[in-house]
């Protein structure tokens, strides 16, 4: 076989691994920001989450949040615990001797208690919808291990079992790109809670910005097919198709969502989304949807691409679940029935907090345990009778279950981690208008901590789009460059160590340099 050839044979014929091994490969993700978190609170080395970081802050920063996810879908990818006990070991005497860096006044350490005002009457948009660390640090984190596996699967040390199956099974790299939809959902749903807030929804205006706000990710995924075709580079065609990539996968996410907003503001994301499952669902299973999936030969635009766009039916649930959790978690206050509403007026929800029905709003972390718990016993059920596995391929049911309960339980445990380390902010609620006209003002700058969340990741956040969209060009370049697939396992780690050193240092000089791209 040519060298193209035997690069398509080398990730084609997959068949994954098992859900709970791709659970503790990435559980390093939480160890790493549990592990930061302690660092940062018992010591002195991240001072700051500026660019005023010593340099062995920004290497044990680099180690933990970049390093560590390589090293767990590589050369320990087979001995996860030994790796979780390098990382908590150093910590041992840091808890047990280290104070945590508190004001002192005389001799009493002053712990600072963590509170905000929330006046419902004088609360702003961006008060309503603060910086969220856990949220951060979830995006940033998957962010960090999609590039690391975009790379890294085309070298021998990436166990294979973390490659994209062919067409039934599990694995990272498929949790991967379901987990980057999901992600886009949760953060558009700050849209519409910020519309409906302000009681400022309009549908043309909505679907205008969706389309201008996609055009550039479409523009990318062109880029993306020219540069692919152009140099001949190695394909997986059944993957998405011929022509279809992932980048117009997520630039038709959002026009969707936006053409069937009514539909979802009036049903809410999370019905919508087991109406779509199940409807596209019955049509893989009998109406031979699925037969044509995988069997059909490709003698037009839309069945050489059918993979891409059909699959579009599983990944818009995927995103709807996003959008569902995001009402629950991304408001500073509880609205009601957050999971079945896309968003509230202002009026309304000082309404529903003077009659005492905003106090029966779940908080964050209640919410995402609810969802992890029943996305997880519907995935354990339906998978265990079900006629069908899971499949990436045509994201049927199935996937969409499992990458829901995936994001959910994750972000619950980063959740978890936050409120363990830093605590909880104390949140008083303050809904009838004053007496005298001299309204309460609200305070939520504790809730704000963009401290407590590695400047490494921060940075990724801020331009997370651009760094995948670097990753996957600089990807290309070590293909065409260097035999990944014969390299050894030192000559493999170097060329993946130098990979995401250029990532980190690339998004890092763009945040201290103040430039936003997305």
């Amino acid at each position: 076989m040519s060298h193209k050839e035997r690069k398509t044979q080398f990730v084609s014929d997959l068949v994954g691994g098992t859900t709970l091994d791709i659970y503790r490969v990435t559980s390093i993700s939480a160890i790493s920001y549990l592990v930061w978190c302690v660092l940062k609170k018992k010591t002195a080395l991240f001072e700051s989450n500026k660019q005023k970081g010593s340099a062995l802050s920004v290497i044990i920063d680099f180690l933990l949040n970049w390093n560590n996810l390589l090293l767990s879908t590589t050369i320990y990818a087979n001995n996860i615990p030994l790796l979780v006990v390098l990382n908590i070991l150093p910590l041992i005497p840091i808890v047990l001797f280290s104070s945590p860096t508190t004001k002192k006044e005389g001799k009493k350490v002053v712990k600072k208690t963590r509170k905000a005002i929330v006046n419902l009457n004088t609360l702003t948009v961006k008060q309503f919808l603060p910086f969220k660390t856990f949220i951060t640090v979830y995006r940033a984190q998957m962010m960090v291990i999609t590039c690391v596996c975009i790379m890294a699967v085309d070298f021998q040390i990436f166990p294979r079992r973390f490659g994209k199956v062919e067409t039934w099974g599990t694995s990272l790299m498929d949790l991967g790109v379901g987990s980057f939809v999901f992600s886009m959902g949760l953060i558009s749903e700050r849209s519409f809670l910020r519309q409906l807030f302000e009681s400022k929804y309009s549908y043309p205006r909505t679907v205008s910005r969706s389309i201008k706000n996609s055009l550039p990710i479409f523009a990318l995924g062109l880029v993306r097919l020219v540069s692919v075709k152009s140099v001949d580079y190695h394909e997986h065609v059944t993957e998405y198709g011929q022509h279809w990539n992932f980048f117009f996968t997520l630039a038709c996410l959002p026009i969707l969502n936006a053409v069937l907003s009514p539909v979802i503001i009036k049903l809410s994301p999370f019905v919508t989304s087991i109406i779509i499952s199940i409807i596209y669902e019955y049509c893989l299973v009998g109406h031979g949807l699925l037969g044509y999936i995988i069997a059909n030969p490709r003698t037009t635009l839309f069945s050489a691409n059918r993979e891409g766009i059909l699959s579009l039916f599983g990944y818009f649930p995927i995103f709807l679940n996003g959008l569902a959790l995001g009402s629950s978690i991304l408001p500073v206050v509880s609205i009601p029935n957050s999971v079945f509403n896309v968003g509230i007026s202002r009026e309304s929800l000082v309404k529903a907090y003077t009659k005492g029905k905003g106090k029966a709003g779940i908080s964050p972390l209640k919410a995402m345990f609810i969802l992890s718990v029943v996305f997880q016993l519907a995935y354990y059920i339906i998978d265990t009778c079900y006629i069908y596995s899971v499949s990436r391929r045509m994201a049927n049911l199935l996937y969409v279950i499992w990458v829901s309960a995936y994001n959910c339980s994750f972000l619950f445990i980063y959740g978890v981690i936050e409120k363990l380390v830093w605590g909880v902010v104390d949140v008083e609620i303050v809904a009838e208008a004053s007496e005298d006209g001299i309204e309460l003002e609200t305070d939520v700058s504790d809730i704000v901590c963009d401290e407590h969340v590695p400047v490494s990741l921060t940075a990724i956040n801020t331009n997370s789009l651009v760094l995948f969209l670097a990753s996957n060009l600089l990807t290309g370049l070590i293909n065409l460059t260097f035999n990944t697939i014969d390299a050894g396992i030192i000559e493999s780690m170097g060329v993946l160590l130098a990979y995401e050193l250029t990532l980190s240092a690339f998004s890092l000089v763009l945040y201290n340099m103040g430039i936003v791209l997305r």
